[in-house]
């Protein structure tokens, strides 16, 4: 592998391990705003839930107020069997406190259902409003982590910056802009080893007069005629790549 190449393979390893310094606080964000998607999301569902739990229990409320409304009548019509005067009047009384009886046996059953309904939705609840304070208690700790790794990725990253310059300055500089050319067009890959004939950047078969100039190791720059990415050919257990495989 001649020298430029060599310098190339490193300048690469030092941009994916930028790249990798900032997918890593890339994902650490995006972890932190699907929590705070998720944390609203429950708030809104919990705000929902009380509304809701309110309602059953006004309704419940005013079921009983109707059942004693009704007792009272029931009361009222009892005592006033002892004043009526003929069957008639007693038909009517006591068929008015029949119709309150069943009006108020319809209105236990009711309230038996709400009352049920809302125990079931307080117990949802409670499941929501746990599930809120874990999503609370995980965003705060990505808030902890994020923050506490802001300070040594910041070093790193300006260590590898430090060490890019350094190797890019020993470098002929139409080449390395060649290079960030090729990167910026090939999701950041810019040199690809090439191992039995085959661009480890594409996975297609170079010809095999490139494949032999590539082992010769000459100073010519070589690209793939498929992906366009400089090629090197470096077999070695030590230097089989210098990234990772990837499509074109």
């Amino acid at each position: 592998m001649s020298g430029p190449i060599k310098l190339l393979c490193e300048i690469q390893t030092i941009d994916i391990e930028m790249e990798n310094i900032e997918k890593e606080r890339g994902l650490y964000l995006k972890d932190i705003e699907s929590a705070g998607v998720e944390v609203k999301g429950l708030e809104e569902e919990i705000e929902a839930l009380k509304k809701e739990l309110e309602g059953i229990k006004a309704e419940v409320r005013d079921r009983e107020d109707r059942s004693r409304q009704n007792g009272e009548k029931i009361e009222k019509d009892q005592k006033r069997l002892n004043e009526v005067k003929n069957e008639k009047q007693l038909a009517a009384v006591n068929k008015e406190i029949t119709a309150a009886q069943k009006a108020n046996k319809l209105i236990e059953i009711e309230i038996s259902a709400l009352v049920g309904k809302a125990g079931d939705m307080a117990l949802g609840l409670a499941e929501k409003e746990k599930a809120l304070e874990e999503k609370m208690a995980r965003r705060k700790a990505l808030d902890e982590e994020l923050k506490g790794k802001g300070p040594g990725w910041e070093d790193a990253r300006r260590e590898k910056e430090t060490r890019r310059s350094a190797v890019s300055s020993s470098l002929n500089q139409s080449l390395l802009k060649r290079y960030e050319t090729i990167k910026s067009r090939r999701a950041g890959v810019g040199i690809v080893n090439v191992k039995n004939e085959t661009c480890l950047g594409c996975y297609i078969q170079i010809p095999p007069q490139v494949y032999i100039q590539l082992k010769k190791g000459l100073e010519e720059i070589i690209t793939c005629p498929h992906c366009h990415r400089i090629l090197y050919c470096d077999n070695s257990p030590a230097h089989p790549s210098a990234v990772p495989s990837m499509k074109a």
